[in-house]
């Protein structure tokens, strides 16, 4: 019911320039809502960049409040991303904090490449928590990248991850991370309490390496 008198006269005047910039508000909403799900960080890094995937990346200044970072002594052929590093040399345990929607579902990757980068040749051992919950020991390696996947729901508004030590001398360090919103749809069958570990990802039948746009994309059309 209008509450307005001569209401149907006045939205009959509402004129093709007002309707564009109304569509396109709502379209800058949508993209801004769409961009909190998606935040890719180079950790030791602090600029910001499009990679060849047309991924943004931001350095991980604004997430973390402790460690030195640091550049890797060979590349091996590995992605720009992996160039840069965040090591901690004091503390036993270190966090990134990164603004999330509590009760919402997200893939996080962490990303660890040594490349050498204290020039030791020793690549370390230490564990990786998530929101104070023992994730992983993650092993690096010498010649390549090692990375970690994880799905779960949030339990707060912020998602901690973080790095603990060990071993006397392994200091642990991290390379990036990579967060995807998910839709709420997707693994519904999973309950919430609990967590889902990557084990392997394999595409039976191809024969290159298939690369997904955007993880928020295919939950949308999943």
């Amino acid at each position: 019911m209008c509450l307005f008198p001569y209401c149907s006269l006045v939205l009959g005047q509402l004129t093709m320039a007002s309707s564009i910039v109304l569509l396109l508000l709502l379209i800058a909403l949508a993209l801004l809502s769409v961009s909190a799900n998606l935040v890719s960080i180079d950790c030791g890094s602090s600029d910001s960049y499009t990679d060849e995937n047309s991924i943004k990346w931001v350095g991980d200044d604004d997430f973390v409040q402790n460690g030195k970072s640091q550049v890797v002594q060979t590349t091996n052929g590995v992605s720009h991303v992996m160039g840069t590093l965040r090591v901690f040399s004091t503390r036993k345990k270190n966090c990134y904090s990164i603004k999330a929607e509590k009760g919402s579902q997200f893939l996080v990757r962490a990303s660890f490449y040594y490349g050498n980068y204290d020039k030791k040749s020793a690549p370390p051992s230490f564990d990786l928590q998530l929101d104070g919950n023992y994730w992983n020991t993650i092993q690096t390696s010498a010649e390549g990248v090692v990375y970690d996947e994880v799905i779960y729901i949030t339990k707060g508004d912020s998602i901690e991850l973080c790095l603990a030590q060990t071993q006397p001398n392994q200091l642990p360090f991290i390379s990036a991370i990579e967060i995807r919103g998910l839709a709420s749809e997707m693994y519904n069958h999973v309950d919430s309490e609990y967590a889902m570990l990557l084990t392997r990802r394999v595409a039976y039948g191809a024969t290159e390496a298939i690369r997904v746009k955007s993880v928020f994309q295919m939950s949308k059309s999943s």
